[in-house]
């Protein structure tokens, strides 16, 4: 697939849903990678979603698992067995409602608990529990390609469900 580098901010901002302006004559899908940077708490030399661009029209398609990616001036060419596109958009709206899904499982479940004080995996149906453990994962390893040199991001970072 086809790869840009962009600014951290601007990806990020695509991926959050919000409008952004790319000054690039392509038409077709695209994958949008954060350039190498050295902001804090923001990610860089990370493949992050897929667009599709017509006549400057950005629509975005699917987040992307996280992976390097080097940064490059002009679109460049990536393998597609790199590219693991994911459920969810785990910056979007999607998210909170797996998060309340659980929550809200949580709250009324009355069963046994394991002896971190959590319910344990097999109590929990898998079309609550399984969207969780993606999103821990896809957060996990976002973490890797952000600039945080006092790890202060990371700590941030908590998994929903704990496995034990």
């Amino acid at each position: 697939m086809k790869t840009l580098s962009i600014a951290p901010e601007q990806l990020l901002t695509i991926l959050l849903g919000k409008p952004v302006a790319l000054e690039i004559d392509y038409t077709g899908l695209l994958l949008l990678a954060a350039e190498k940077n050295k902001h804090i708490n923001l990610p860089s030399e990370m493949a992050g979603g897929i667009v599709y661009i017509d006549n400057r029209q950005i629509t975005f398609v699917s987040l992307v698992h996280p992976f390097k990616v080097s940064t490059h001036f002009d679109i460049f060419k990536t393998d597609d067995s790199l590219i693991h596109r994911e459920p969810y958009n785990w910056f979007g709206p999607q998210s909170l409602v797996i998060e309340k899904k659980l929550k809200d499982f949580s709250m009324t479940y009355d069963g046994p608990l394991n002896k971190g004080g959590n319910i344990p995996r097999g109590f929990i149906p898998d079309n609550i529990a399984e969207p969780v453990i993606l999103s821990d994962k896809y957060w996990q390893d976002y973490t890797t390609f952000v600039n945080d040199p006092d790890h202060s991001f990371a700590e941030k970072i908590k998994p929903m469900f704990k496995q034990q």
